[in-house]
């Protein structure tokens, strides 16, 4: 008897001092709310009452309480992973990520950057963490049982439920709703189950609902209700389309205006499609016009009216555009019967001005230098280039200072535009965009210590150019002294500064420019009377309005600026008639550019391009005196030449 009670007594302490291993969790709280109690000097702890033992005991150093990090993230169900390169731990529990360095008292919470009292530790082989910190940082509540030298840590361990929803608000009958589950479980259990409340795809009735979810977990605990409002709207009308006229009949060549009047339930209407709505007919029969209206959920309204043209003539087609023709549109006329009107005779007057013109090769089929020379004083960089590789690319204004003192540059006006894959948009959008700079340039400036390189036009250069995409800039700078630069392009991912050793200039492709070129801002005076009879103004023609030269300095050949791409023309006219259009003659094929008159940048055109030689554009009218007009422009990067200046007498008023 007395051995079998020894053998009892010997068992049961046994089994009181096994300890569970470090592998399994305690058994989660069906409530949702777990404990854990740390003991001060101790490696036990207590998870919702059952014992589990960490490698290395709860210790206080210098007034900051520490826990080996692995098994408490074990028993919070998170984890530790650890990077040998960059030695920084990751903590991780539920959606929360501790970031830290041992030895170092700066962490970072879900990204952002803190600070603590103390510094995490390695104490053998085990990385120790401030409980506090920990604590914080994974939303447990911590208390201080000082009697018993005990911390407790609480926190719920229930799911959270929550969801988004597609549209808050729908139309009734209309708009399907879509409700995307973004439930969770903070310490990674597996949800089990769902309930729903007011989920409908399709509202039937306008109203205020409330949308209700929750969840459950595989320990049985059921989130707290998650809900989202959503207001349902009426049933979307279609827009009601309606326009009036003046009238039922006009005169060919006779001005129409159409005025819309088109409503919708909610003011919404996002599309206008006009059809044959023409501000003047020039053939005699019934014309119908139709106006098609859609709202922004895609309903339509439609109506039509029909007029009737008269065989009277108002104005014929060409006074008709010349009269109606607003700056920034275009029209139709014979090309071909521009070429017999007489050339209006200009002085020149060529001024100053450094222009760097990397446009060869013009497509980007390697990375390297793609063009470079030493400059100073004021210098005007055009760069046009479309990439032709299979990846995409940086391009880079490298300036180096090589002088024993530092270096100022200022950057004035600029024009950026693409990457796009259409060269035309490109081109106009570079254009107008500097010259709307040049009315109004904004200076920043970089200070260059000597010896040393710096990026300029870092906007430009933080654009991912990519396969097909075209990109283009003008830029004006001023430098305080002679500076080497560089244009480089290198595929996008890379670092250009290091890149730049192993690169080597790459060679034209003996078709498009490059070149340092003198003397790019051109002065035209025009002092005959304009406007009198038709007349033209030959430009970029290399005959009338010659080239400017100058040299390829990675070869040190003569160039000559096919197209003067880069210079900036001023033109001025001193005495131009009354009632006198100044229109835009495309003569080498398609142009969309930009053109500055009287301080108003005008584009060619605004919503299109000049197609071709029978297409013009309205750059300006004059009113009811003789006037001085100034225009300045430079031909547009992806445009063809030459062009030409047309002036043309407006036709007398009718009634």
């Amino acid at each position: 008897m007395k051995k079998s009670f020894t053998f009892l007594l010997l068992s049961a302490l046994m089994m009181l001092s096994f300890q569970i291993p470090q592998s399994a969790h305690a058994e989660g709280s069906a409530g949702g709310l777990e404990t854990l109690i740390l003991v001060r000097d101790s490696n036990e702890m207590w998870h919702n009452g059952v014992t589990v033992n960490a490698p290395q005991p709860m210790t206080e150093v210098k007034g900051v309480t520490y826990v080996a990090a692995k098994a408490f993230m074990h028993e919070i169900y998170g984890k530790v992973a650890y990077d040998s390169k960059s030695k920084k731990y990751t903590l991780t529990s539920g959606k929360n990520v501790l970031q830290l360095v041992a030895d170092k008292s700066t962490y970072t919470i879900n990204g952002a950057t803190k600070s603590m009292t103390g510094a995490p530790y390695v104490l053998k082989g085990t990385l120790m963490l401030p409980i506090r910190v920990a604590a914080q940082s994974f939303g447990l509540t911590m208390r201080n049982l000082p009697a018993t030298k005990q911390i407790e840590l609480t926190w719920s361990n229930a799911p959270i439920a929550k969801f988004s929803v597609s549209e808050l608000n729908p139309y009734a009958e209309q708009t399907p709703v879509r409700y995307t589950d973004e439930s969770y479980h903070p310490s990674g259990l597996a949800i089990i189950e769902e309930r729903w409340e007011n989920n409908n795809d399709i509202f039937e009735q306008p109203g205020t609902y409330v949308v209700t979810h929750w969840v459950k977990d595989e320990l049985g605990n059921w989130s707290e209700p998650y809900s989202v409002t959503i207001t349902v709207k009426p049933a979307n009308q279609p827009p009601v389309a309606s326009f009036t006229i003046e009238k039922e009949t006009y005169r060919m060549g006779e001005f129409i205006t159409y005025t819309d009047l088109s409503t919708d339930d909610e003011d919404r209407i996002v599309s206008r499609v006009w059809t044959n709505a023409q501000r003047g007919f020039f053939e005699p029969g019934p014309q119908t016009v139709t106006l098609r209206v859609t709202d922004a959920l895609g309903e339509v309204g439609e109506v039509s009216k029909t007029i009737t043209i008269t065989d009277e003539t108002l104005y014929t087609k060409e006074e008709f555009d010349l009269l109606y023709t607003e700056p920034g549109e275009k029209f139709e006329m014979s090309g071909s019967s521009v070429l017999q009107w007489p050339t209006l005779s200009y002085n020149i007057n060529d001024r100053q001005q450094t222009l760097i013109r990397a446009n060869s090769p013009e497509t980007i089929r390697e990375e390297g230098i793609y063009y470079e020379d030493m400059v100073s004083g004021d210098v005007r960089f055009l760069l046009h280039n479309q990439n032709g590789r299979s990846k995409p690319v940086k391009i880079y204004i490298v300036l180096t200072n090589n002088n024993l003192e530092p270096a100022t540059v200022r950057m004035g006006a600029k024009g950026m535009a693409g990457p796009n894959p259409i060269v035309s948009t490109v081109g106009k959008a570079v254009t107008g965009r500097f010259l709307e700079s040049l009315l109004s340039p904004q200076y920043s400036y970089v200070q260059i210590p000597a010896g040393e390189s710096r990026m300029i036009f870092q906007e430009y250069s933080d654009k991912a150019v990519k396969p097909g995409d075209v990109y283009s800039m003008f830029a004006d700078v001023w430098m305080s002294a002679a500076l080497d630069f560089k244009v480089v392009v290198v595929d996008a991912e890379r670092d250009v500064i290091s890149a730049l050793p192993g690169l080597s200039i790459l060679e034209s492709d003996k078709v498009h420019v490059r070149g340092t070129f003198d003397n790019a801002n051109r002065i035209m005076y025009v002092n005959q009377m304009v406007g009198d009879v038709k007349s033209r103004m030959v430009l970029a023609d290399n005959a009338v309005d010659t080239r400017i030269s100058g040299i390829d300095k990675t070869t040190g050949m003569p160039v000559l600026n096919a197209g003067n791409y880069g210079v900036l023309y001023t033109i001025q006219l001193n005495n131009v008639q009354p009632h006198t259009a100044i229109v835009l003659s495309p003569r080498g094929g398609h142009y969309a550019g930009a053109f500055t008159v009287n301080g108003k940048v005008v584009y060619t055109t605004s919503t299109s391009i000049l197609r071709n030689t029978n297409e013009l554009g309205m750059l300006y009218k004059t009113g009811d005196s003789a006037e001085s007009v100034t225009i300045t422009f430079t031909p547009a990067n992806g445009s063809m030449l030459p062009i030409n200046l047309l002036f043309m007498p407006l036709p007398t008023p009718k009634v």
